[in-house]
């Protein structure tokens, strides 16, 4: 796994060597407006409060957003307020589960574009399969630099590294012409899924693979 921004990295680093405590943080925690507040504006002092500071702002900010001016969310699901996305028993469930395979999973705080061309380079194998979910910034599009601090990405560098490969992969884009103009120009197979975002609006994405994988 790779991730450049320094609060989701120190969420999977809390989660994967920091199990217990993270859990144990949850628990206790209560996600009223005010503690929020104090969560956003204090400083993270190690990898555990960083992490849990990630976590709790994604969970309480709208649509999850963790870029600098997201705002909190008011109404939230079903109109159930700051908290409604807040169930520590889920997330406690969640966490269990990847700490079970918390030995088999190496995490890299690191650019993915240059973990990915070192792995295709050097250690890929028949039975490399890669998932990569880049931020949607293609043709100038405004939604991946709002939610992300870290949102420029060469796509067509991307695309080339993936299927000039041998491995085997599962690519997530936003349905563009820039995009599908690649997929032609590499001959991709690109399947549409419809998505919801937070305003409940149905939106096409598309799932990019070597080889058809879906039946239609």
């Amino acid at each position: 796994m790779a991730e450049i921004d320094r609060d989701v990295a120190a969420f999977w680093k809390a989660a994967l060597e920091h199990s217990d405590a993270l859990i144990a943080e949850i628990l206790q925690f209560s996600p009223t407006r005010k503690r929020i507040e104090e969560i956003t504006e204090q400083t993270p002092n190690s990898v555990l409060e960083r992490g849990f500071r990630a976590l709790a702002l994604n969970r309480t900010r709208r649509g999850g957003i963790l870029a600098a001016g997201a705002s909190l969310s008011r109404s939230g699901e079903n109109g159930k307020g700051l908290a409604s996305r807040w169930y520590p028993e889920t997330l406690v469930k969640r966490l269990h589960a990847i700490a079970e395979y918390a030995g088999q999973i190496e995490f890299h705080e690191t650019d993915g574009m240059e973990l990915l061309e070192g792995i295709l380079s050097s250690c890929a194998t028949a039975e490399t399969v890669v998932f990569a979910d880049p931020p949607y910034t293609a043709g100038g599009k405004k939604a991946g630099s709002r939610l992300y601090n870290h949102n420029a990405i060469d796509h067509q560098r991307l695309f080339a590294l993936l299927a000039d490969s041998e491995v085997d992969f599962l690519m997530t884009y936003d349905e563009s012409p820039e995009i599908l103009a690649l997929v032609a120009k590499h001959g991709l197979s690109a399947v549409r899924v419809i998505m919801k975002n937070t305003h409940h609006a149905r939106l096409s994405e598309l799932v990019i693979t070597p080889q058809p994988v879906f039946l239609r």
